[in-house]
């Protein structure tokens, strides 16, 4: 059987940041270490990837000295269920944060914060407080706030004209 020049590779949790590239350390094929093996990534996503992570290390023409690995994912961190289904795509951390797009709807799950920073942010749309179903929310014109805001009461819906 011909080597296919891949083989498994498991990150130890180092990572270098260097020039814009990402370089990892970890283990091949029977325990074979490896040091600065450059990590590839696709444009416009950056990650940084944990002890246990799998990765599939590829030498260009099997020379070790020229080696990549691609991927990087720990089994044991990956969120569990059904928070994705067929053609979503989702982002995760390794505390268990969760940005997910499905179907038509976008999600964030267990973050303790979620900040906008923006010079202009804009909500179309009907917005639910206290999620679907919750009580809905609908303004219309200039809110202005100079300190805190405290609104209490029994309206549900304030317009604003």
């Amino acid at each position: 059987m011909a080597d296919s020049g891949f083989t498994r590779f498991e990150l130890d949790g180092s990572v270098d940041h260097r020039g814009g590239q990402q370089f990892v350390n970890g283990k091949g094929f029977a325990g074979d270490g490896y040091e600065s093996v450059h990590r590839i990534e696709p444009h416009g996503f950056a990650s940084h990837p944990v002890a246990g992570g799998i990765g599939l290390l590829t030498g260009v023409r099997g020379n070790r000295d020229s080696a990549y690995v691609v991927g990087g994912e720990n089994p044991s961190l990956r969120p569990q269920g059904d928070f994705l289904t067929a053609g979503g795509t989702a982002i995760y951390d390794a505390a268990g944060n969760i940005v997910s797009i499905v179907s038509a709807k976008i999600r964030i799950v267990h973050s303790a914060e979620i900040r906008l920073t923006a010079p202009q942010i804009i909500l179309e749309g009907e917005v639910h407080i206290g999620g679907e179903g919750g009580v809905p929310a609908s303004m219309q014109g200039t809110i202005d706030s100079d300190g805190d805001v405290d609104i209490s009461g029994f309206a549900t819906k304030v317009f604003l004209t």
